[in-house]
């Protein structure tokens, strides 16, 4: 039997991976495979395979803006990659406070007294809840029972309260839950934080109640505990913002500034949802709070790099100047469905391929608000989806990824940005 060379192997596919690499993946297959046809076929595969999980610029026609899978809120990437003061005084020559623009300027947006930023939210829980725990001697924390939530990649809130050493209380029902349940434990256990946790992905309905952050903030004193709003979207625009846009979905939302005016003395949520910017956790609040989560021994490993802070910095900038439209995910969500339909017929008009246009329901997030949908034209193709159509869109220089609606392909608008028709005319002109 004719044998192959690993170098042969390797260089047997035009991959753009680095030869290095093709050279290892060669050697695992020759090892386990000797038919030089069945080795070529799966050298070919791996490659294939591990090409495509390489992270790059897509396409999301999903219409789902804020998909979990593309990395949730997109943004600008401003980022330049070279130095920055990152934690160096440019006014006196010494070392500096990593992200205190960001912080002040964060801050007195949202008329709280300190802010800090760690990597993700749940990271803003944990530390939260360990910092308090260490420096303030709680022993418990206090849950409706209808906000013990488990959201993507298994994070089952019992499980992360259970690793920061206090014991989870529950109060109240799965649908209803009072504020004599709170001030009933708090009376027997004195040393308990109050913890309210937004709903993300999944809401709760018909004979329901539940305790607002206001009912919950005007026991705080008598029972001498803290309340946490682990608010998770996030929300911070600016009301007027919506109104102008007539975007009404978010009007039972509540707000990081709603939160905080309401008596929660840390709010907690994720920066790459609502907030627009990159993956991070933002803790707001009482400063006293703040200042012992940042010096708690554990903060460190949990903070932010510089390219994370530098694009925070910059989606806060847009915020303070009223300038919400240049955030990526606003533009997104406040494309009227006129303008959506105009663009839709535009890319029709000039593609060699047939196409029903139709009113769809674009989703806001996946697993982060199940409930908030906007109405956009969507495109279907003709006829039934195929496995070499959906290639030719996943196969694109830029990837356009689609989903599925009635069997069909469905390319929706919503999370499309309008310099990326262009590239969706030539590639449905390749079908």
């Amino acid at each position: 039997m004719e044998n192959i060379s690993v170098n042969k192997l390797a260089d047997s596919t035009n991959s753009s991976l680095p030869r290095d690499i093709k050279i290892s993946l060669a050697k695992e297959v020759l090892a386990q495979e000797k038919n030089i046809e069945i080795a070529k076929e799966k050298f070919k595969e791996i490659v294939n395979n591990l090409e495509q999980k390489k992270q790059r610029e897509v396409i999301n026609a999903t219409g789902t803006v804020l998909h979990t899978n593309l990395g949730r809120s997109p943004n600008n990437i401003s980022f330049s990659g070279r130095y920055t003061n990152v934690e160096y005084n440019l006014n006196n020559f010494r070392r500096g406070t990593r992200n205190e623009y960001l912080s002040s300027s964060l801050s007195s947006f949202l008329g709280c007294g300190g802010i800090t930023f760690v990597n993700n939210n749940a990271s803003s829980l944990y530390l939260s809840l360990r910092a308090l725990a260490k420096n303030y001697e709680f022993k418990n924390v206090i849950i409706s029972r209808g906000e013990i939530i488990e959201i993507g990649g298994s994070y089952r809130l019992p499980e992360i309260i259970e690793e920061t050493g206090l014991k989870m209380i529950e109060v109240g029902t799965t649908n209803k839950t009072k504020l004599r349940d709170y001030t009933k434990v708090l009376e027997n256990f004195p040393n308990s934080i109050i913890l309210k946790v937004h709903r993300s992905n999944y809401s709760i309905s018909g004979f329901t109640e539940e305790v607002s952050i206001k009912e919950l903030a005007s026991i705080k004193k008598d029972y001498e505990t803290v309340l946490l709003h682990d608010l998770g979207s996030g929300l911070v625009i600016n009301r007027k913002f919506l109104e102008v846009n007539n975007i009404d979905i978010f009007d039972h939302e509540t707000s990081v500034q709603n939160s905080l005016d309401d008596g929660s003395d840390l709010v907690m949520f994720s920066g790459d949802k609502l907030f627009g910017s990159v993956q991070s956790g933002i803790i707001a609040g009482n400063s006293e709070l703040i200042e012992n989560i940042k010096n708690y021994s554990l903060f460190r490993t949990y903070r932010c790099s510089p390219s994370t802070l530098f694009e925070l910095q910059e989606t806060v900038s847009h915020y303070i100047n009223k300038d919400e439209l240049n955030i990526p995910f606003w533009h997104l969500v406040s494309q009227s469905y006129q303008s959506l339909e105009t663009r839709v017929k535009n890319i029709v008009s000039e593609s060699s391929f047939k196409f029903d246009i139709e009113e769809g329901t674009s989703l806001i997030g996946g697993g982060t608000l199940p409930d908030v949908t906007m109405k956009s034209p969507i495109m279907l193709l003709k006829e039934e989806a195929s496995n070499s159509l959906l290639e030719i869109l996943l196969q694109n220089d830029i990837p356009i990824i689609p989903h599925f609606y009635k069997n069909r392909i469905c390319i929706d608008l919503r999370s499309v940005f309008e310099d990326q028709d262009k590239i969706i005319k030539t590639c449905l002109n390749k079908l």
